[in-house]
């Protein structure tokens, strides 16, 4: 049930994704499409790569000590897309935002069924 919710949310995301990349393409050009993109990929393997340690962890598996090194993984990714000067900060910020709205509407539909 959990792995079926990850992949029901991972493919919202890159859904809502690719609906804003289009979006910041006519607003900012291309350096907005790469912000996009680059935020919205970095908080959904964010994201699933949470899911996988939580499963792992209450299943009796593994333990939540690559927590720390999965923020830094994540900071440091995001750190790299902005300092690299192709993107806009504000365009890599809209991009994480796709993830919350996924996450909500998956897990409505799943606590509806």
């Amino acid at each position: 049930m959990a792995a079926e919710l990850v992949n029901r949310v991972m493919l919202t995301g890159v859904g809502g994704a690719a609906v804003l990349s289009i979006a910041a393409l006519f607003i900012g050009g291309l350096s907005a499409v790469v912000g996009v993109a680059g935020g919205a990929l970095i908080t959904l393997l964010n994201f699933r790569w949470l899911a996988r340690d939580a499963v792992r962890a209450t299943s009796g598996e593994g333990r939540l000590t690559a927590l720390g090194f999965r923020k830094i993984a994540a900071l440091l990714a995001l750190g790299g897309l902005v300092a690299c000067g192709v993107t806009h900060p504000v365009a890599v910020a809209a991009g994480l935002l796709v993830l919350p709205p996924a996450l909500v509407a998956q897990g409505l539909l799943a606590a509806r069924d």
